[in-house]
């Protein structure tokens, strides 16, 4: 989306390959992983619960100051909104990892708040490594995050040491803070992140659509219940797959809950509780194409607009999931 000052997309990216017909050899369409996007009712709700573990403005920007801004005709195209819509942004720096996190508000239209549970494929877990788990979640839940993980309270973790802990942002996104040593070590603030999980319907044949049409490796984990007590989800068994994103030590994972009742959710761009991945390619008109061609769809109003000196599209991929195209 645009920063607070309403410039142009720049857009999350990982290795994207164009589709390729039988024998053909893949050339990457793309770059690296960039950002993580939510879509949020409040920008300064959700500010607050993100300062709170440490989160700050990039580019060391002193306060949250911005007013909504209405859209230009590009802009309204990439998003697919109505003549009256405002909006707004911010982009989080966090602190030790590879990517930032846009968070983006909509107003002056009809938003329709999506707060699927954790089972249900749509939702998303965002990672954030802590350096005091304790200490991060009671600063968490001062700023309006509610605990989901079973008993209130941190677990250990399903390997190594360390324990773990999910809660939801003021927006029901699903956060896990993780600590990953045996002890705590500082004041309760992220120090690093890993890029998350999407909740999908398959998992392994979402992450098998990135390997067969954007060239990514892919592995697929047998289900296991071990993530049960730290996503609150009793009785379920959760498969995983992921996806390695060349050029950074990142990971893609989907996530499959198995032995729970499940309902899909699919919401808007605009709409609160609905999370975005982009990905920064070399061609988007041939990255649009072999989405559309795995059963995706394209968002915006003729596949991309340009901005700037690039272009930049929106699509939902075959698995539902939002995806934010830039090509510079």
């Amino acid at each position: 989306m645009l920063d607070l000052n309403m410039r142009p997309l720049l857009v999350s990216a990982c290795l994207f390959f164009a589709a390729l017909a039988p024998g053909q050899t893949a050339a990457p369409n793309a770059v690296k992983l960039t950002k993580y996007i939510l879509g949020v009712a409040d920008l300064d709700k959700s500010y607050a619960f993100y300062h709170a573990l440490g989160l700050d403005l990039q580019n060391n920007a002193p306060a949250l100051t911005a007013k909504p801004n209405a859209l230009n005709d590009a802009l309204r195209g990439l998003v697919d909104v109505p003549p009256s819509t405002k909006f707004r942004n911010m982009m989080l720096k966090i602190p030790g990892a590879e990517f930032p996190l846009e968070v983006t508000e909509f107003t002056s239209m009809d938003v329709r708040p999506a707060k699927p549970r954790i089972q249900d494929p749509g939702s998303s877990l965002l990672v954030l490594n802590v350096d005091d788990i304790d200490a991060a979640l009671a600063a968490a839940k001062k700023a309006g995050g509610d605990v989901v993980s079973t008993g209130g309270a941190p677990v250990k973790r399903a390997s190594g040491p360390g324990r773990v802990v999910t809660l939801k942002d003021p927006d029901g996104y699903y956060v896990e803070l993780a600590l990953t040593t045996a002890a705590a070590s500082g004041s309760g603030k992220v120090i690093g992140a890993g890029f998350g999980s999407m909740v999908v319907q398959n998992a392994e044949k979402a992450a098998a659509f990135y390997r067969d049409h954007f060239g990514l490796a892919a592995k697929t984990n047998a289900p296991t219940s071990n993530f049960n007590a730290n996503l609150g989800s009793p009785g379920a068994q959760v498969l995983t797959s992921e996806v390695s994103v060349p050029g950074t030590t990142l990971s893609w994972r989907f996530m499959e809950f198995q032995g729970l009742d499940r309902k899909p959710y699919t919401p808007r761009i605009p709409d609160p509780g609905a999370p975005a991945i982009g990905l920064q390619v070399r061609d988007i008109d041939a990255a649009i194409a072999a989405v559309k061609a795995a059963g995706g769809a394209s968002v915006t109003q003729g596949g991309s607009v340009k901005l700037g000196n690039g272009k930049v599209g929106f699509v939902r991929d075959p698995s539902g999931i939002l995806v934010e195209l830039a090509q510079n």
